[in-house]
């Protein structure tokens, strides 16, 4: 790779947002920790999850003019230019109705710019970017995406925990809001020696069983919404 062209490196953060029912909005910093200036574009995916718990992903269209669409997220900016070592702050607003949850999936993906794609480059600018980038063997960038979770309006929390089977323990989200199993984990009876943390999303009316190990404690994080409780099993 060139040594005048290296790669900008974007960060998001935490993978997973949380819009509350005390909040219309929520900001996220967009972090560009490489030493070229990163053209970032935002991508919008409103998620579906059926009875079965099949995902499906369907692109949300852009807000044409001034009209406004109460009921879907909208996020600005859709382009940032983040310098190296900079970071940028996208917004996450939700103006609608919150009878029931509703989750996105927004994607912070970097590109390289062309004219007229909302960056606000020149021909020449444009040109004299990806001209460094293609030069340096840049064809594709990681992008990332978090999961946005519209809480309902009066979330109610109602887990249920069965610890009793040497199986595992089953948990069942019986309210009307996703609760989080955070920094899941099998330890030793003295808290060290743990294996790597996981991570489980548990939408209303579903189960999830968390694995026992046999002579090892289960560690794990409730959150319902913003209470967080410290389980050990």
């Amino acid at each position: 790779m060139s040594a005048a062209f290296a790669l900008p490196e974007i960060g998001i953060g935490s993978m997973y947002d949380t819009l509350t029912p005390d909040k219309q909005s929520i900001s996220k910093r967009i972090y560009n920790t490489g030493t070229s200036t990163a053209f970032v574009r935002i991508d919008l995916l409103e998620v579906n999850i059926d009875k079965s718990g099949k995902v499906k992903e369907a692109p949300v269209k852009e807000i044409a003019g001034n009209s406004l669409q109460k009921d879907r997220l909208i996020v600005t900016p859709l382009r940032m230019i983040i310098p190296p070592g900079g970071f940028q702050a996208a917004r996450f607003m939700w103006p609608g109705d919150r009878s029931v949850e509703k989750y996105y999936r927004v994607r912070f993906v970097p590109v390289l710019p062309k004219t007229d794609d909302g960056f606000g480059l020149n021909n020449k600018e444009v040109d004299e970017y990806r001209k460094k980038a293609l030069n340096a063997g840049l064809n594709v960038l990681s992008g990332y995406g978090t999961l946005v979770i519209v809480l309902p309006t009066k979330p109610v929390f109602n887990t249920q925990i069965e610890s009793s089977s040497p199986a595992g323990i089953k948990v069942t989200n019986k309210g009307t809001a996703t609760i989080v199993l955070e920094n899941i984990r099998n330890c030793t009876s003295s808290g060290t020696g743990c294996n790597s943390a996981t991570r489980l999303f548990i939408l209303p009316g579903k189960t999830k069983v968390v694995d026992k190990q046999k002579g090892r404690s289960t560690l794990f994080t409730l959150i319902e919404g913003e209470n967080q409780k410290k389980l050990r099993f």
